[in-house]
């Protein structure tokens, strides 16, 4: 059962966004979800590959493959992600996921597209806990992949352990509390290329668990698509990655 301050904060919200007029997601203007300037300000910060991993869209000036993505092995193929996990899409991450704005995922679903360059043969949200969904009112990654209307997985990928959240552990214990977390039902899905939608890839412990799951029952390529990627993970900070 959802706890009392999730149903609560769940009411709060709907009182607001019934009260009060639409503000932007990013900066507070009213008027839209997502005003014109700070869509100008993502068009004009979208990744490229200058300066990236690419393997896992990381910050990452030397040759090869940074250092962050090297523990995935063979499991992940490829991580691709729209933005660094700073400035307004961290804003807009945060409230979707905490402040219960689902009507920024549409926006920030089109900056998914911009990234699925190559052909994939069906695609999957990272899923929530059925207990923490319940709690939140909803999965965050499923509402940015909804407008996509990409071709869905034949089956079922669900979360079997409710993990706890991410925020403060360190990378050995995130990596540890995500390990057998996921399991697929449904169809083999023998020489499937996937895609694995996200909001944010911190460590890539939740995307590399989601493909073991997938490769497992026959999956030949699994890449993870998030709108956002965070290149460097310190004690300090605080990490929203479920």
């Amino acid at each position: 059962m959802p706890s009392s301050h999730s149903t609560l904060k769940r009411a709060v919200t709907t009182i607001r966004d019934t009260m009060y007029p639409v503000r932007c997601a990013g900066c507070g203007r009213f008027g839209a979800a997502l005003c014109g300037a700070c869509k100008s300000g993502l068009d004009a910060a979208i990744l490229t590959a200058n300066g990236r991993c690419p393997n896992c869209a990381a910050a990452w000036t030397d040759s090869g493959f940074c250092t962050r993505c090297q523990s995935w092995g063979i499991i992940l193929d490829r991580c691709l992600a729209a933005f660094e996990m700073a400035g307004t899409p961290r804003r807009l991450i945060y409230r979707l996921k905490y402040d219960h704005h689902r009507d920024i995922a549409p926006g920030m679903s089109r900056y998914l597209a911009h990234l699925a360059q190559s052909g994939f043969d069906a695609a999957v949200a990272v899923p929530l806990h059925p207990r923490r969904e319940r709690g939140r009112g909803f999965n965050q990654a499923a509402l940015i992949l909804e407008p996509l209307r990409w071709p869905q997985l034949p089956g079922r990928l669900e979360r079997v352990r409710n993990t706890n959240h991410q925020v403060g552990r360190n990378e050995q214990e995130r990596w540890r509390g995500m390990a057998d977390a996921f399991r697929y039902t449904g169809p083999e899905l023998t020489g499937m290329q996937i895609a694995i939608i996200d909001d944010v890839v911190t460590t890539g412990a939740t995307v590399v668990e989601c493909a073991r799951a997938l490769k497992f029952h026959g999956a030949r390529s699994v890449t993870a698509i998030a709108f956002a990627r965070t290149s460097y993970v310190l004690p300090s900070v605080a990490v929203i990655e479920d």
